[in-house]
């Protein structure tokens, strides 16, 4: 494997980017006669989103079990936050109509920033746990303070 938990970051980022820029929007007729948006994705984009969703599986792999250990007390909020990236990455498809990030008056374009920006934010937060969690660590601690950029 060899992938820094920095190199998973980078490349969910940037492939949920590519994805959400690409994937087509239609409306969908709801039960209660409203039409939603939401993403359609094709056979193409099904499969990166499994590419995707193989990465943040790795990545949770590799932090998420320091995370509860060290912060037992935030294990919800972790779990959570992992479910939330994850739905994301899968364009909210557990969902199954979801596009309320498409504002009224707004542009499908402006839909997907507002996407973009919110799983940005959430991502980062969790890195930020992930990051704390490191820095945490016994074996962190005993080598001294972080020197961090």
């Amino acid at each position: 494997m060899g992938e820094s938990t920095e190199d998973l970051l980078s490349g969910l980022k940037a492939g949920t980017r590519t994805l959400v820029l690409r994937v087509p929007v239609v409306s969908v007729a709801m039960e209660d006669g409203k039409n939603e948006w939401c993403f359609a994705p094709e056979e193409e984009d099904l499969r990166e989103m499994e590419r995707l969703g193989e990465i943040l599986s790795r990545w949770e792999e590799a932090v998420a079990p320091a995370m509860r250990v060290l912060h037992p007390d935030r294990e919800g909020e972790i779990l959570e936050l992992f479910r939330i990236v994850r739905a994301k990455l899968l364009l909210n498809r557990p969902n199954k109509y979801f596009f309320g990030y498409f504002r009224p008056g707004g542009s499908s374009d402006d839909g997907r920033d507002f996407y973009l920006t919110t799983f940005d934010r959430t991502l980062s937060h969790l890195a930020g746990l992930a990051r704390k969690t490191a820095e945490d660590s016994p074996e962190r601690r005993a080598s001294g303070p972080f020197k961090g950029p």
